[in-house]
């Protein structure tokens, strides 16, 4: 009985060992060995693939092409913009050449910068100086994000600090300024993964 099991055991191994692993454990170990390579290059010329276009669609729920997505690295950093345009962009542009009708920005726009600080301490420290001598403009913390986050409502921006490195998502989507805070936490989540 017990050479049977032995047996059984063996065949049922061998049949596991013959299968190919599914695509998506292929995929995340070619995005973890990019990854790595990127982080040990601070992720310079690389900062659109902090956020892919893939993501941005998936996170936004929006078809690229028909929004006319666009996408602008900044050589030698660690940054992109990307813009593409609302659903209601036309209507928006138009009522904009109206005279003295209240602006309307016809595009959404998330910008991702990450600064490598080269020490954990020296991106902490960076971090706490602007919580001290910025407040007025990094008014509120963001727990539960990274080690340590800052959200701005007058630039619709979101600082996170992992280790030694800080992360800045502008994000522009919502007309009202602090609405853009869940989503900016979103997509800092995306980056933190790859980190």
């Amino acid at each position: 009985m017990t050479r049977l099991a032995a047996l059984c055991f063996a065949v049922l191994s061998l049949a596991a060992c013959s299968q190919e692993p599914p695509k998506e454990a292929i995929a995340n170990a070619a995005d973890i060995a990019l990854w790595a390579k990127y982080k040990t290059e601070a992720w310079k010329n690389h900062g659109c693939e902090l956020i892919t276009d893939a993501e941005l669609e998936t996170l936004f729920a929006f078809n690229g092409k028909a929004a006319t997505l666009n996408a602008r690295p900044l050589p030698n950093q660690a940054f992109c913009l990307r813009t593409w345009n609302k659903p209601d962009w036309k209507e928006r542009e138009t009522n904009n050449e109206k005279e003295g009708a209240a602006w309307l920005n016809p595009q959404n726009r998330v910008v991702v910068q990450l600064f490598d600080y080269t020490s954990e301490e020296h991106a902490r420290q960076q971090i706490e100086n602007l919580r001290r001598d910025r407040r007025n403009t990094y008014e509120e913390d963001v727990p539960g994000l990274g080690d340590d986050a800052l959200w701005s409502t007058n630039t619709v921006t979101l600082l996170v600090r992992k280790g030694q490195f800080v992360l800045n998502v502008a994000l522009e989507v919502s007309d009202v300024p602090h609405d853009n805070l869940t989503k900016a936490k979103e997509a800092a989540a995306l980056v933190l993964k790859k980190l």
